[in-house]
Order: C-alpha cells, then structure tokens, then sequence
C-alpha cells in the first residue's frame, strides 16, 4: 500500500506537468535566432548520423562475413593468419625505418656525386637480402594488377583502332577511307563539283580533263591500321581530290542563269549588288502602279571551288558589262531565188512559227531574192518580268437540280428550293516580259458558296394506259395524250381567225380520251356551257402564260376555279360540247393576253 501511494502521487505529478512553451518568432528577442540555429544544427548531425549509419550497414556486411570466415577458421589456420599478419607489419615497419635511412644518406651523397652510385647499390642490394619475402610478396600482388591494367590499356587501344585504306592519288596520301564505296562517291562528288563549280567549263589542267572524259580519277590504295577519328567521308576526300587536281582553286560565288554557268565571283554580295542594280529601276516603277517585277529568268548564287582566272573568275563590273548585253545576236538571212519559208527553216535548222514571230510583217508569199530576213532574234542574257494583277468580286450563279418524282406526271416541275447566286474573286494575273504580254491567268476564290435551285420533276409517262409523253424544250406537253393529229391549226381559217388547234385522234375514238394539264399552274376560269367554248378550262401558269382546253364531254372536269394543278394531271376529257362540230380538244396558248400558235410550245 504504500508503494502504491507513492506512485499515485509520482503519476500526479507526471500530469501536472505542463509542456513547454514552443518559442514564437519575435524579431526583437536574440534568442529565437539561436533556437533556429540550434535546431539546424540538431537536425544536420541527425542527417549526417543517419547517413553514417547507412554506410557503415553496407559496409559492415562484407567485413562481418569475413569476420565470420576468420572465425570458422581452425586454430592452426588462425595461427597461421597472425603470425602472417604480425609478420607482415613488422616487415612494414623496418622497411619504413630503413627507407628513412636511405633517404638521409642519398641527401648527404648528393654532395658527393661520384659516392651516390656506391650508395644506391648498397641499399639495392641490402633491400633484396633483407626483406625478400616482402619484396616477392608484393610482387605476386602486383604483378597481376599490373597485367590486367595492360590488358585493359591494350584492349581499349584496339578497339579504337580499325584497318583502313590509304588513299594515293597523284602521289599523294589524301586520307583514310572504310571502303573503296567511300572513294567512289567521293569521285561522284569531284565529277558533280567540276561541272557545277564552271571548272569543266573553262581550261583545266590535263589530268582533271582526262579524268572526267574517261570516268577516271583513279587512285591506289594502301591497307593500314588507323584510328577510327583519322577515317575520312566522302566529301573530305573529294576536297582533296580537286586540291591535287586542279592548280589555282578558290571558293567563290558562281552565277547561274537559268541553270546556265556564267561566271564565278569572289564576294556574293557583289554579285547580288549587280542585280539588285539592274532590277531596281523598275521596282520603284512598280511600287507606283501596285505591280510586281522580277526577272523573267532565275537567277542562283552556288558557293563552291572555281577556278581563279580570267575566264572563270570576274569582278562585279565585269559582270555588270555581259548580262546587261545579249547572250546571242541577231541572225539574218539573205533570201535566195527559189527559197520558200519551208526550204529556209529547213536549211536553218529552225522552225516555221519561229520564222514567223521573227518577221511578223513580211510576205512569205512574195519572197524575193536579196530580202533580208531574220533567222534568230537577238537573246537577252536577262529580261525583267512584270506581274500585274487586278482583284474582282463578282457573283456566282448557282446550279439547277432536277429531282426527279416517278409519282408525278411528265411535265410536272416544282421549285423544291430556290437557289441562292453566291459570291467569288477573280484575280486576274497579267505578265509581261521587256513590256509584251506573254500570258494571262485567272484565279477563282470562292467567298460565299452558291446554293442550288432543286427542282422536282415528274417522270410519270403513262396515265390509264396512255402515254403522256416528255415536256419540249418549252417545258410544255401535248395536252390530249391520245389525240396527236392538228384537224385544224392555229391562224385563218374559212369561218375566220382560229385562236389555236384542234387535236383529233387519228382514225376517230377521240371521245372520252383525257385532257391533262400542259403545264402545272392554278385553275382559273371553270365554265360549262353548251356555246362557244362549251365545258372549259382556263390554267395560269404564271410568267404572262396561260394554256385553255375547250369542247370537253358534260360532267368531265374534275377540276375548280382555284385549284393548284400539275403538269400531265387529268381535268377533263375530250367531247364536242359548245360550237364543235364533232369530238376534239381546242387548245390555246396564251401569253402576256395575246394567243399563240401552241404547236410552238407543244411540239
């Protein structure tokens, strides 16, 4: 019990303890820089410490598993291992001493030159008697260490090494090559830079000629062995090449017309400055018009060896003087009795349009003897080109579709959806060459797409069994399917003016054959009589057009005043009510109130 007392009180005491206050930053108050720097300092020995901990676990497995070798080791082994190990330090140990005291005697005998040989050999020769186990020792040691440090050396040596070919040409070593591939496109790139860089055009040197004219530049080869940095590609050789094969080589700027090579010049810039002076005139001619100018011809600047000589090599002004001329003169031609433009182009080598263009105004017909024509007109070496181009916005007329309705007669047409004009820019681009146009050419953009005009039409041809037929080109069709000869047309007649035809059927039965509505439309006039007309109808079809069908049998007309009707849609049938004198459809076509002959429409 009182055990008992005396830790309730102690565990009081415990709970009555407070936690320390954690201290707040205060600015003024030295102290919380301190705690700062404390904590670093608490929280890197605690890295460090850890890190430690770390390294020594890795290590100390190795070193724990030797120790536990050593300790499985029988007692004679282990006797061996300290007697070896004591041995071995002490023998460190005099050897250390014995080097100090050579050290101090090879100080005092380098003031005595001719004693230093005696001195060397005398501890030489004492370190080989007296510490020969050490010495052999260590040489077992090292002398492996020291052979697998040569096999590496070695090996890394060779394999940075290859065999390769040494290239010969004119006597010459100009590098190293993999394979003879290398030589060989090296030599297609010589070929290539020779006739590109204006070398072939001009003199050269005879054995760079020969060599192009039989495929050769031929070179000996030598096997070698190399490092991999001293092999050479292709175009380092090709370099050398041409540097011994071609005396006087510079890089320059070479100057291409039209593909063509005229001449090389030192400094591109000076080259761009002779064109940029040719072209500038008209630029600010342009500039004012809202025109574009350029040479008709394309003009490159090649970087690359050229020769350095008067032929090849020119200066700005020199070049200046021969593109601002012609490249070929005009070529004239006396005519001879007898010539014809056929036997001239022929004899010339030209053609006859040529002819032709060149001598726009003479009379090939009428040659005479001593005229003088022209064969070959004169050839710029450079032509200013000028673009003009001029912009307009116009309208983009839509497209009709037929949609075609095998349920509506022939002759039915409904606009399903009307079309809707778009709208386009048209560019056209005129060129003109030393001022003649030589070509237009138009560019079309689309701004707003147009929308097409759908159009429903019927293709239904047979009504009851009788075919109705197409509309003409009028958009008509024949108003009595059964009913295709005219009795009596359109225009005077013997009792007066006939306002339009009668249609009958041939060989009679006309009566009770249907009457369809030529065009669709709306039912304007509805009469049954038993005058005139008789049972009647009257169809608008807007446009100014209106077609009648008169003389239709009693009861027949299916249609009313009002009613919207389709083209080859029955109304009636053929009789011979009103002033008839037997059964046929009287048939008119009207326009803007004036009658028409209806066999212009229908036929």
């Amino acid at each position: 019990e009182p055990k008992a007392k005396k830790r309730r009180k102690k565990e009081k005491k415990v709970k009555e303890k407070k936690p320390e206050p954690v201290a707040e930053y205060n600015p003024e108050d030295d102290n919380f820089v301190y705690a700062s720097v404390y904590q670093l300092g608490e929280f890197v020995i605690r890295f460090i410490s850890t890190a430690f901990k770390i390294i020594f676990g890795i290590l100390g497995v190795p070193a724990r598993a030797l120790l536990r070798i050593f300790n499985n080791a029988t007692a004679s082994t282990k006797k061996k291992l300290k007697k070896s190990a004591y041995a071995t330090v002490t023998e460190i140990a005099n050897f250390r001493l014995e080097i100090k005291s050579a050290v101090r005697s090879l100080k005092k005998a380098v003031h005595h030159p001719k004693s230093l040989p005696g001195v060397i050999k005398h501890y030489v020769s004492k370190a080989l008697k007296t510490h020969k186990k050490l010495l052999k020792t260590t040489a077992n040691y090292l002398m492996p260490a020291a052979a697998l440090l040569i096999l590496v050396l070695t090996v890394s040596y060779w394999n940075n090494m290859t065999f390769a070919l040494e290239v010969i040409y004119n006597g010459k070593s100009i590098g190293y090559i993999g394979s003879e591939s290398v030589y060989l496109e090296a030599k297609e790139i010589v070929r290539q830079r020779l006739v590109t860089g204006g070398i072939s055009t001009a003199e050269t040197t005879e054995n760079v000629t020969a060599s192009i004219e039989s495929d050769g530049l031929f070179a000996d080869y030598k096997l070698t062995m190399v490092t991999v940095e001293q092999l050479n590609d292709a175009q380092a050789i090709s370099d050398k090449i041409i540097e011994n094969s071609v005396d006087n080589l510079t890089h320059a700027c070479g100057i291409y017309i039209d593909g063509d090579f005229i001449c090389a010049v030192k400094n591109e810039s000076d080259a761009k400055t002779v064109f940029y002076n040719i072209l500038e005139p008209y630029e600010l001619e342009a500039e004012a018009e809202g025109s574009v100018v350029s040479f008709a011809q394309t003009i490159d600047y090649v970087q690359g060896l050229y020769r350095d000589d008067k032929d090849v090599m020119w200066d700005a002004p020199q070049l200046a003087g021969v593109i601002g001329g012609n490249k070929a003169e005009v070529v004239e031609y006396v005519v001879m009795d007898g010539d014809t433009i056929e036997s001239v182009a022929e004899d010339n080598n030209v053609s006859e349009s040529s002819l032709e263009k060149a001598n726009p105004y003479y009379d090939w017909d009428d040659m005479r003897e001593g005229d003088i024509i022209v064969l070959k007109e004169a050839v710029s070496f450079i032509n200013i080109k000028k673009t003009v181009a001029t912009t307009e916005i116009r309208d983009l007329e839509y497209d009709t579709v037929e949609k075609k309705d095998s349920s509506k007669y022939s002759g039915y047409r409904r606009v399903e959806q009307s079309g809707v004009d778009g709208v386009e820019r048209v560019t056209k681009t005129k060129i003109y060459v030393d001022g003649e146009l030589v070509d237009t050419q138009y560019n079309y953009e689309t701004l707003v797409e147009a929308v097409d005009e759908i159009v429903v039409v019927g293709t239904k041809k047979y009504y009851d069994g009788v075919y109705i037929g197409s509309p003409s080109d009028s958009g008509f069709i024949w108003p009595a399917p059964s009913c295709h000869y005219v009795s009596s047309p359109y225009g005077w007649r013997s009792s007066g003016w006939h306002n339009g035809v009668d249609l009958v059927k041939s060989g009679g039965g006309a009566s009770g054959t249907p009457v369809v509505a030529s065009m669709s439309g709306t039912v304007e006039v509805v009469q049954r009589s038993g005058s005139g007309y008789g049972n009647m109808v009257l169809i608008n079809h807007g446009n100014g057009y209106k077609t009648r069908y008169a003389h239709m049998i009693s009861g027949s007309i299916t249609v009313s005043v009002g009613d919207r009707v389709e083209a080859g849609q029955t109304i009636g049938r053929v009789g011979s009510t009103g002033n008839s004198t037997g059964p046929h459809l009287h048939f008119e076509v009207i326009y803007q109130g004036e009658t028409q002959n209806p066999m212009r429409y229908i036929s």
